[in-house]
C-alpha cells in the first residue's frame, strides 16, 4: 500500500468516526500551493489517486514540515482531497519525517449537501 493509499484510508476512517459519511469514495486529488491564496482549479487538475501516488511520495520526501489533506466536498460525484503544500518560503529540511495532517469540509460544504463550490472553483 503506498503513502497515499494509506493516508486516504486514515482521512476517510477518521470523517466516520466523527459522524461525516461522505457521499462518494470516489477520490479525486487535487494539489494546492498555500502561498498562492486562489482556489480556481481548472478540472484536468483533478487526479485519481493512482496517478498522483509518485508526485506524494516526491512531497514527503522534500522535507515540507507538514502537508495538509484536506476533504474539500463532492464534485462531479468524486469526493475532492487537496494536498496542500506550504509556501515556497517555508525552509525545506530534506531526511526529516513530513507531518500530514487531515482535515474535514468546511461547514459551509456540509450545509450544501457536501457540494465543493462554495470552497473551490473547477473550471
Amino acid at each position: 500500500m503506498s503513502a497515499l493509499s494509506n493516508y486516504l484510508d486514515v482521512l476517510l476512517h477518521w470523517l466516520e468516526s466523527i459522524g461525516l459519511q461522505p457521499p462518494s469514495q470516489d477520490v479525486r486529488i487535487l494539489e494546492i500551493s498555500l502561498g498562492d491564496g486562489t482556489y480556481h482549479v481548472r478540472r484536468d487538475e483533478l487526479r485519481k489517486p493512482l496517478d498522483y501516488e509518485a508526485r506524494f511520495e516526491e512531497l514527503l520526501r522534500a522535507g515540507y514540515p507538514w502537508l495538509n489533506m484536506s476533504c474539500y466536498g463532492v464534485h462531479d460525484r468524486s469526493l475532492i482531497v487537496a494536498i496542500e503544500v506550504p509556501s515556497p518560503r517555508v525552509g525545506l529540511s530534506p531526511g526529516f519525517a513530513t507531518r500530514v495532517n487531515l482535515s474535514g469540509p468546511a461547514r459551509i460544504v456540509l450545509d450544501q449537501q457536501w457540494r465543493v463550490d462554495s470552497v473551490l472553483t473547477i473550471e
